[in-house]
């Protein structure tokens, strides 16, 4: 017998009563999964989406719990055309059961065919209603768009998911006709081939990871108490790990530093303890200690890979937009212009200049904002758990470049990249 053919969604409860429906309807039958919807926020999104766009069929069990689903499901869609169709109270239990439902009625995978199609031309479904476009995509689009089938299919759904704000675990059928209902293929296309936006680490990534924070201080007790001889590697042991905010800060938020200078005076504080460490009086500490800035936002101390301004040169002149995000000082956007790399970035994101380091969600969360809540972004750094880890937290796609870790198993890794210049077979 010929389906009837609606260009609305169907809403039931259950997958049983979807399976019982499909062989009536030809249509997008949507499944809530009971009370589970009531948490559900990408269905609830999904049901919002497509009931404003195409309007909502609406079958639900006769008893308390189909009543209340019912009323939730007009609640969350209350801007979409809704047909309520109600099934009579028939009492019963489903074959698959072993007892009743708690008020002893069959729901709508009980009920016959006959008495569920009466149901449904009774409240304005029937067979003169819209027929099935029949310009819509079918299983081969979604393979030509990359979406089934393919190596970057799972990126590509990812993509699509975020821009249209529909679950990321489709079927590929519900996924088919969820599409058919929002978007023409060339849409789809267009989504695709938006550029992701590339977010920079500094250190260690654009730059070759010298360590300015020990060459500093070292020089300063050689140059101000050479008469203490106090070798590079004491001072190397007191200083690793130590002394930065990113490691003096256990829970990493720093806002508290961000103003009257407070990031460099936390600084200089834990500089005079660790040069105390070393050996120096604590008034000697206190007076090389300020010095360490000097140095360290000298342009002339901070070294770009041989790689790195032609990669982002070529970068810019293909439409991708970059924007540095590191763990860093203050003058580090200044420090960058002056550096000759302004011209490349639309940005720069620095810790201290936000209150939040890396791995902290919150930096990622505002790099993204800065750039306009891009629909991709890709970080790229050389450090595993501050770039590669916090990144994919965030719902960044990742690239580690420059690696310096052997050990490192490439975990939160999307592509592992030898040099800067390698990224460009990821993105070109």
């Amino acid at each position: 017998m010929e389906k009837i053919k609606v260009s609305q969604v169907v809403v039931v409860e259950g997958k049983y009563d979807a399976i019982k429906l499909d062989s009536i309807v030809d249509g997008l039958i949507i499944p809530v999964n009971g009370f589970s919807v009531f948490s559900d926020t990408e269905k609830k999104t999904l049901l919002k989406q497509l009931g404003s766009k195409n309007g909502i069929i609406l079958v639900t069990d006769s008893d308390t719990a189909g009543f209340k689903i019912r009323n939730y499901i007009k609640n969350i869609c209350k801007d979409s055309e809704i047909i309520n169709v109600y099934i009579p109270p028939v009492e019963g239990k489903e074959k698959r059961k072993v007892r009743p439902s708690k008020e002893g009625l069959l729901g709508v995978e009980g009920i016959d065919r006959d008495t569920l199609i009466k149901c449904l031309e009774e409240a304005g479904v029937n067979r003169s209603l819209e027929s099935v476009n029949k310009d819509n995509m079918t299983y081969t689009d979604l393979f030509e768009l990359g979406l089934s089938g393919t190596s970057n299919s799972s990126i590509n759904r990812l993509i699509l998911a975020k821009k249209l704000n529909i679950p990321t675990k489709l079927s590929k059928k519900a996924l088919l006709e969820v599409l058919n209902r929002m978007c023409t293929k060339q849409q789809i296309k267009d989504i695709l081939s938006e550029k992701p936006v590339i977010f920079w680490d500094f250190h260690g990534t654009l730059t070759k990871p010298d360590n300015q924070w020990i060459d500093s201080a070292i020089q300063l007790c050689n140059t101000h108490f050479p008469e203490l001889r106090i070798p590079e590697s004491v001072i190397r042991k007191n200083l690793g790990g130590k002394c930065l905010p990113w490691w003096t800060y256990p829970d990493r938020d720093t806002r508290h530093l961000m103003e009257n200078d407070g990031w460099w005076k936390s600084c200089e504080d834990e500089f005079s303890k660790m040069f105390v460490n070393c050996g120096l009086t604590e008034s000697q500490a206190k007076e090389i200690s300020p010095l360490i800035r000097t140095y360290v936002i000298n342009i002339k101390n901070h070294r770009l890979h041989d790689d790195v301004l032609s990669t982002l040169k070529e970068l810019k002149s293909k439409g991708y937009k970059s924007y540095i995000l590191s763990n860093n000082f203050p003058e580090l956007p200044q420090m960058v212009k002056d550096m000759g790399l302004g011209e490349y970035f639309d940005g720069c994101v620095v810790s201290a200049l936000v209150g939040f380091d890396k791995p902290r969600k919150e930096i990622f969360d505002y790099a993204k904002k800065i750039a306009g809540n891009p629909l991709r972004c890709v970080m790229i750094g050389d450090n595993p758990i501050d770039d590669m880890k916090g990144a994919k937290d965030a719902g960044f796609e990742t690239i580690l470049v420059n690696d310096r870790h052997p050990d490192y198993n490439g975990y939160y890794c999307d592509y592992i990249c030898k040099t800067v210049s390698d990224v460009l077979n990821v993105f070109l």
